[in-house]
């Protein structure tokens, strides 16, 4: 389980967790000394995030509004400096990021459906009823799963997927992912 600090900071963890293209994350993964004129400073960032390519950013959750503060501003323009001079990725999540409607209440509701695991030997089952379908509505894949909640399961399993910035209702368009290459996206 990793540790979060703020409210802001677990809903960038649903992001993470959810990101077909997120392998692994920490949180405060390391000290960074940045260099305030030629002062060193210490900085602990939020977050190390591991992608699919094998990279690595360190990232920071900060609401929007404490970015506008002048201190904070050149603080964080002097770490992104010191990143940038390591040739090392360096991003900043904002509220308005991470909290962006309907995404993270859709995310929200497939965290809850993928607490349960799909069965290998379930999951044959399931890709075989796919098979002849690469897409057809939520209300479709439901009837053929017998209800929604395999759907979602699906979903949050990443073996299909759908637009994520739209509310997920019987109309949506669901798309099967597992005949494809490896799924890189983000949700942040």
């Amino acid at each position: 389980m990793v540790a979060w600090e703020s409210l802001l900071e677990r809903d960038a963890i649903i992001l993470f967790e959810l990101s077909p293209g997120v392998v692994s994350y920490e949180e405060q993964p390391s000290v960074e000394i940045y260099y305030d004129d030629s002062s060193p400073r210490k900085y602990f960032p939020d977050f190390a995030v591991t992608l699919r390519n094998g990279s690595v950013a360190h990232v920071e959750v900060k609401p929007a509004e404490k970015l506008k503060g002048r201190t904070t501003r050149a603080r964080f323009s002097l770490i992104a400096a010191q990143y940038e001079r390591q040739a090392r990725q360096f991003w900043i999540l904002t509220d308005d990021e991470i909290r962006k409607e309907p995404r993270l209440s859709n995310l929200k509701l497939l965290a809850y459906h993928r607490r349960e695991t799909l069965m290998p030997l379930h999951l044959d089952t399931l890709l075989s009823a796919l098979e002849p379908r690469t897409s057809a509505s939520f209300a479709d894949f439901s009837e053929v799963f017998g209800g929604p909640t395999l759907v979602f399961r699906l979903l949050a399993a990443g073996l299909l997927t759908c637009d994520l910035n739209e509310p997920i209702q019987n109309g949506t368009a669901i798309h099967t992912t597992f005949k494809g290459a490896p799924n890189d996206s983000l949700f942040f």
